[in-house]
């Protein structure tokens, strides 16, 4: 009996020391995520705080099945934590789970920030409006969907790190039958989210129906589009010649589809600039790393040896008789047979050459 209520005792220790509402500040990075994101992402929702911030979801009413629609979720908030990072979903359910919107038949092409997620990290500009867009192919079957968008935030005070969370109206988007043979994208296709600093390599466009493409492309920052080389892979494959970009330069494009001298705009798509990335194998990484340790190792031991060969080298002394400068008594000359051609003075403790003019000394004397 004592021990259980010991363990009911620790249980309730745990329980009430977790604080169920406290968001994660620095944030979980992109991805596909439920409603509820299992409690991971900022707290629970249903215990977090209201957040106050403004959130419109603008898009076409109506869309062809199987077609692209851009969905951008305009967001004003003003209160966001010291690094102003801004959690913001898309979805197509509240029900806490399997609410993304591939649950209900749309494809994700390309995210606010390049990539397929429904769940995007961005950094709010100090006005404290921004807007984020979605370009999602629509499902293939006629229906009436409605979307969603939800914000997650801290703010600067806040002492318990609550998770802010805001959701907003439903936005309702009615599926109707495309018309046959409708030029349009590839339900296959992904826009790409980067390119290599410096690549020029043609981007590659799969599309459905289509027996043409044009492309216009700006810069981020141009008012103004220019046209793009495209040329015919095969069919339904097509190449499209963008400039090469730098730095974090971004190209806008946008693809235009035709079925004869039927037109199909398709939505502004975005692909980054990435910086070169490092080509190689980690054993080839380890074994240059280990060539060169081993050459610094090598050329520290050859000076080392030079500098000891040198201090120990004996210090040549003429012992010729017409030499002002010898004044060694051969009683302090010790013969060595360790070092045959040598001999020790006493006296000086140095070693000094024989090269046979001892012996001749000797005899002169």
């Amino acid at each position: 009996m004592k021990s259980r209520f010991c363990i009911l005792l620790g249980l309730f220790i745990i329980l009430s020391s977790t604080n169920m509402t406290v968001g994660n500040p620095g944030g979980n990075d992109d991805g596909n995520r439920d409603f509820t994101c299992g409690g991971s992402c900022h707290g629970d929702p249903s215990l977090s705080k209201i957040s106050e911030g403004e959130i419109l979801i603008d898009s076409k009413k109506t869309v062809f099945a199987g077609t692209a629609v851009s969905v951008n979720v305009n967001i004003t908030l003003d209160s966001l934590s010291n690094t102003n990072l801004l959690g913001v979903f898309l979805l197509s359910s509240l029900n806490g789970n399997g609410d993304q919107p591939h649950d209900h038949g749309w494809k994700i092409i390309q995210d606010p920030n390049g990539g397929t997620n429904n769940y995007v990290e961005v950094i709010m500009p100090d006005n404290g409006n921004i807007i984020v867009s979605w370009i999602l192919i629509a499902p293939e079957q006629p229906s009436e969907l409605n979307l969603y968008a939800q914000i997650n935030h801290g703010k600067s005070s806040n002492q318990g790190n609550y998770a802010y969370t805001g959701v907003s109206d439903a936005h309702s988007i009615e599926i109707i039958s495309a018309p046959e043979n409708l030029p349009s994208f590839a339900e296959s296709w992904v826009a790409p989210k980067y390119r290599l600093s410096g690549d020029n390599s043609p981007l590659v466009i799969l599309t459905k129906n289509t027996d043409k493409i044009t492309v216009e492309w700006r810069f981020d920052e141009e008012t103004y589009s220019h046209d793009a080389q495209v040329e015919l892979i095969e069919e339904n494959m097509w190449q499209v010649y963008l400039p090469f970009t730098t730095g974090d330069l971004e190209i806008k494009y946008m693809v235009t589809t035709y079925n004869g001298e039927f037109p199909v705009n398709q939505p502004w798509l975005t692909i980054g600039t990435l910086p070169p990335t490092f080509e190689g194998t980690l054993l080839g990484a380890r074994l240059q790393a280990f060539a060169f340790t081993a050459i610094i190792i090598g050329f520290l031991t050859t000076l080392q040896s030079n500098i000891v060969s040198k201090q120990n080298q004996p210090k040549v002394i003429n012992l010729r008789p017409d030499n002002p400068e010898n004044n060694i008594s051969k009683s302090n000359l010790i013969p060595s047979s360790e070092y045959p051609g040598w001999l020790w003075d006493t006296t000086s403790e140095q070693w000094v050459a024989d090269s046979g003019n001892y012996s001749a000394v000797e005899a002169r004397k």
